[in-house]
This record gives C-alpha cells, sequence and structure tokens, in this order.
C-alpha cells in the first residue's frame, strides 16, 4: 500500500489542480504558478495528514504473526477500529474528550503487534527445535550408554552430550512457559478491549461532559495494559 504522502501527491483532485498550475504557467498568467504551487502543496498536507488514510496505512504495515498470537492480536485490532470509527462519527466535542482513550489504545495495540512479533519468533523458533528432534528420547537413549558403558572417554563424550541436551530442554521449556503466558495475557487483553469498546461507545452515546469524567480512568487502564505488555516483552530479552 501507498504512503499517506504517495496518495496525497497522486490524489485526482491534487492531480487536477497541478495540471492547471502547468497549464496556468504555460499558456495563461504565469505569475499565479507560484500562488497554485503554495495551494497545491497546502492540500497535499491536508490529504496526506488525513486521519483515517494513515491509520489504514498503518494497519496495511503490519506483516503477519505466528497463528497462535494473530487471532488475539486480530481482536485487539478490530477493538481499535471500531473505537476509531465510533469517534470519527461522533460529535466533535465528544470525540475531542475521548481522544485520550484513543491515543492510548493505539499505544496499546503498537505495544501489543511488537511483543507479538517478538513471540512470533520464539514460537517459530519453539517449532523447528520440537520438530527437528525428540530432545526427550535423545537424553533416555544417552543414559542408557552411559549406564551400560565402560569405556571412560566414550562415557565422558556422551555425559558432555547430556549435560548439552539438558541445558536446550530448560532453554525450551523456559520459551513455552513465557509463551504460555504471553497467550494468556493477550487472551485476557482481547476480552479487555471488548468490554472497552462497548464502555466507550456508551460514553460517546451519552455526551462530551460525561465521557470527560471517565476518561482518565480509561486512559490509566489502558496505560497499565501497556506496561505489563512491555514487562512481557523485556523478559522475552533474557530467554
Amino acid at each position: 500500500m501507498r504512503s499517506p504522502v504517495l496518495l496525497a501527491l497522486f490524489h485526482p483532485l491534487n492531480m487536477f489542480m497541478i495540471g492547471i498550475i502547468i497549464f496556468a504557467g504555460l499558456f495563461s498568467a504565469w505569475w499565479l504558478a507560484p500562488v497554485g504551487i503554495v495551494f497545491w502543496i497546502m492540500m497535499v498536507v491536508t490529504v496526506s495528514r488525513d486521519r483515517a488514510l494513515r491509520f489504514n496505512y498503518e494497519m496495511q504495515q503490519r506483516e503477519p504473526l505466528a497463528q497462535r498470537f494473530q487471532r488475539y492480536f486480530d481482536r485487539i485490532e478490530r477493538s481499535q477500529v471500531s473505537v476509531f470509527n465510533a469517534l470519527s462519527s461522533a460529535p466533535s466535542r465528544v470525540s475531542k474528550a475521548l481522544q485520550p482513550v484513543q491515543i492510548e489504545l493505539g499505544k496499546l495495540t503498537q505495544e501489543t503487534y511488537a511483543l507479538c512479533q517478538r513471540m512470533s519468533a520464539l514460537e517459530n523458533f519453539r517449532v523447528v527445535a520440537q520438530s527437528q528432534s525428540d530432545l526427550s528420547t535423545d537424553l533416555t537413549h544417552i543414559n542408557q550408554v552411559i549406564q551400560a558403558t565402560e569405556d571412560l572417554q566414550l562415557r565422558h563424550d556422551y555425559e558432555a552430550s547430556r549435560q548439552a541436551l539438558q541445558e536446550r530442554l530448560v532453554k525450551l521449556q523456559a520459551v513455552s512457559t513465557q509463551l504460555d503466558r504471553v497467550e494468556a495475557q493477550l487472551l485476557g487483553l482481547a476480552n479487555e478491549m471488548n468490554g472497552m469498546v462497548t464502555e466507550i461507545v456508551r460514553l460517546q452515546a451519552a455526551g462530551a461532559d460525561t465521557a470527560a469524567t471517565y476518561v482518565p480512568g480509561l486512559v490509566m487502564r489502558l496505560q497499565r495494559e501497556t506496561e505489563q505488555l512491555k514487562v512481557f516483552e523485556q523478559e522475552a530479552t533474557r530467554l
């Protein structure tokens, strides 16, 4: 998908405007061309800053995640879209009152995506590691060889292999545990977002003054969720 700037440059109205400017400069009042260019630049900037355009572009830029996490992120992203659409059609005072919530929701969605990206890499590593070999079976075989052999060098070699294998098992178990924790966190967050969308829609109907009184609490809830995700991401870097 083209960036908002490119979409603005090739917008039919803006293309038509630049055509008029060129025509005026070549065949009519050339001194109007600079004025026209200023207006054209203003039109391009206006289109490129369109919130809906930038919002859609941001979503299109997100790459697919591991299926394990994609389904949860899709639910969270749909909640963001629902809030965006609801506030886009709301009266200006209501939309302005709830704008801090929309901003924090955008930060939370982006942080969720960043965490899911990192966890997708770990999930792919786990799947590949488990598919390439059966570590438990290998460990059992090594233990049997160590018990049966009387060759000291062979025993030493197998003991070194056992230690390396045990370290891999511990590492994989830590990764699996972390992935399970993140999945549980995403499930809870997806459910939380569904409830929050309902609450925001209710506040939209209640009016700007009522909505404004609930905004600080909603913002704090979103910020707590974002901080929790950052903790999970920091833990993932240590695996």
